[in-house]
C-alpha cells in the first residue's frame, strides 16, 4: 500500500483541547478517528483557570485596545504562556499515552470576522510547538487564520465534526446542533446535503459577565437567578437593531460585540439575568425558524441553565434535547471537535466550508508543529 493510502486509512487517537469565550478553563479529550468517522471515545478532563484565569482576561482587554492595529503588544506574550502552561497541566493530568496528535485550539482573544468586502483577523494565543516539544507528538493549532484568510468567518469549525457524531449516532431527520459557549452557534444537518452553521448571537458570555458585576459570581448555577426574574423583551428588541443580527449567515462574532451592559442600568439582578438568558434563546431561535429542525440538540455550558433551556424551547418548533440526551458528552464535544479536525488537518481534509464559514471553497486548515 502506497504512503498516501496508509495516510488515508490510518487511525489516530486524538487528543483535542478547548478554551472557549466563556473564559472559564480548559477542557480535554481524546477521541479515536480517522478524520471522517469516529471510532470511539477516550478519557476526558476540564480544569479551571488558576487565579480566576486573571491573566487571560488581561490578554483580552490588551487585544480589545490593539485591534490589529500596529505590531501585537509585547504583554500578549504573557497571555499565550499562561495558556500553554494551563494546557500542559490539562494534558498531564489527562495523560498522553497512546495518543498520536493533538489538536489546540488556543484561546481567542479577538475576533474581527470578513464583512463589507473586507478580510477579518483573528487571534488565538498558544504555541502549538510548546506542546509538540513538550509532549513528543505532532500539535495542530491556528486552525481559524487560514479561513479569515481567505474570506472566510473562520467560525464555526465544529461543524464537520457535529455531523460525524450525528452518523456515528445514527441520528435521522433534520437535526441542528447548537453550542452555547460564550457566543452561540448552530450547525444544521440534514442528511448528505451541503452543511449550514453559523454563529447566532450572544451565549453564556454577557449573563457571566452581568453575574460578576452584580452577583459576585461568574456564572449563573443552575440558572438560580434567571429562573428568578422577568425578561424585558422591549430591551432585546433594541439589541437585535444591532449590525451583528442584520448581517447574512454565515456571520462570525466575538464575545464582546454583544457587551450589553452599559444598557442595563438599573435592572435588579434576576431581571438582568433573565434577560440575558432570553437574549441568548431568541438569537439561537431566530436562525433555526427557516430550517425547521426536528430535534435541536444543545451543548456547551448553557444547556445547564434550564432558563436557556425553557426559553429556547418555548421560541423553537423542535424537540430540544441537551447532549446527554442524545449519549453525547455536552462538556467534552468542542475539545473533541479538535482533536477531530487536527486529524483532517494531516490528513489534508477540509475543515471549513462555504455554507459554515463563507469561505469560496472547502478547505483545509490549521498549523502542524512537530516534536
Amino acid at each position: 500500500m502506497s504512503k498516501a493510502k496508509v495516510m488515508e486509512s490510518k487511525r489516530y487517537m486524538a487528543l483535542g483541547l478547548m478554551s472557549g469565550t466563556s473564559l472559564d478553563g480548559v477542557d480535554a479529550a481524546v477521541i479515536e478517528t480517522d478524520g471522517e468517522e469516529i471510532f470511539r471515545f477516550g478519557r476526558t478532563i476540564c480544569i479551571d483557570f488558576p487565579d480566576d484565569g486573571g491573566a487571560v482576561k488581561d490578554a483580552v482587554k490588551i487585544a480589545l485596545n490593539w485591534r490589529f492595529n500596529g505590531p501585537p503588544p509585547n504583554k500578549l506574550q504573557i497571555g499565550s504562556d499562561y495558556i500553554d502552561a494551563v494546557h500542559i497541566e490539562a494534558i498531564g493530568s489527562l495523560g498522553i499515552e497512546n495518543v498520536d496528535i493533538i489538536g489546540y485550539h488556543g484561546q481567542t482573544v479577538f475576533h474581527q470576522p470578513a464583512q463589507n468586502g473586507e478580510k477579518g483577523q483573528t487571534l488565538q494565543l498558544g504555541s502549538g510547538q510548546t506542546l509538540a516539544t513538550k509532549f513528543g507528538v505532532p500539535c495542530v493549532y491556528d486552525f481559524r487564520t487560514a479561513d479569515v484568510k481567505a474570506g472566510g468567518q473562520g467560525a464555526p469549525l465544529a461543524p464537520i465534526y457535529h455531523q460525524a457524531l450525528c452518523r456515528y449516532s445514527q441520528l435521522k431527520g433534520r437535526i441542528a446542533v447548537v453550542n452555547i459557549g460564550g457566543v452561540s452557534n448552530v450547525t444544521l444537518i440534514d442528511g448528505n446535503k451541503p452543511l449550514i452553521a453559523t454563529d447566532c448571537g450572544p451565549g453564556n458570555g454577557p449573563l457571566d459577565s452581568w453575574m460578576e458585576l452584580k452577583g459576585g459570581r461568574n456564572y449563573d448555577l443552575a440558572g438560580e437567578q434567571s429562573m428568578k426574574g422577568h425578561s424585558d423583551l422591549k430591551r432585546i428588541a433594541r439589541w437585535f437593531e444591532r449590525d451583528f443580527f442584520k448581517r447574512p449567515t454565515p456571520r462570525s462574532a466575538d464575545r464582546y460585540d454583544f457587551d450589553v451592559l452599559a444598557d442595563m442600568r438599573g435592572m435588579s439582578l434576576e431581571n438582568g439575568a433573565a434577560t440575558l438568558a432570553s437574549f441568548c434563546a431568541q438569537s439561537i431561535s431566530r436562525d433555526l425558524r427557516a430550517f425547521t429542525p426536528d430535534n435541536i440538540i444543545v451543548c456547551g455550558g448553557g444547556r445547564h441553565n434550564p432558563a436557556i433551556m425553557g426559553m429556547l424551547d418555548m421560541h423553537t418548533d423542535g424537540n430540544v434535547l441537551s447532549a446527554e440526551d442524545v449519549g453525547w458528552d455536552g462538556d467534552a464535544l468542542e475539545a473533541q471537535a479538535f482533536a477531530y479536525l487536527a486529524v483532517r488537518t494531516v490528513k489534508g481534509l477540509p475543515i471549513s466550508f462555504p455554507g459554515t464559514t463563507g469561505v469560496p471553497y472547502p478547505m483545509t486548515g490549521g498549523v502542524v508543529a512537530r516534536p
